[in-house]
């Protein structure tokens, strides 16, 4: 029987080598010839192993920023992205908003939030026909 040796690779040259594909140097084909990279469709799964989500959290991916360098994001995604930040600025300005509400209450001594149940205020006639 003839066996292949079995080859493998540091993650810095997969990262290369998917990196250079991805930015169009090189189709996976092209790539895999120059490397010497024997399996057919090893790009390919390191493509998808190192753009999963699972890897983004990875230590060694921030240090690199590969994911940033590898794959250009979509409208779409920069959307999502853009409006994701909007609405974790609007969070922390709520929080920041509720501590504010709550130090001027403690130090002036006063309610300043609503109170359910109070009823509303409602003009007498005689003052509605004035104006």
């Amino acid at each position: 029987m003839n066996f292949k040796k079995l080859r493998i690779y540091s993650e810095e040259f997969k990262l290369k080598v998917i990196q250079e594909v991805l930015s169009g140097k090189y189709t996976k084909e092209e790539a895999r010839r120059v490397y010497g990279i024997g399996g057919k469709s090893a790009i390919l799964y390191w493509i998808r192993k190192y753009s999963s989500s699972s890897y983004q959290k990875d230590k060694t991916c921030e240090k690199t920023n590969c994911l940033k360098e590898m794959k250009p994001l979509s409208k779409e995604e920069l959307r999502i992205q853009e409006l994701e930040k909007a609405l974790e600025r609007e969070s922390l300005r709520g929080d920041l908003l509720e501590k504010i509400v709550t130090i001027a209450e403690e130090q002036f001594n006063i309610e300043i939030r609503k109170k359910y149940g109070a009823k509303q205020f409602l003009p007498s006639k005689s003052n509605k026909g004035k104006k």
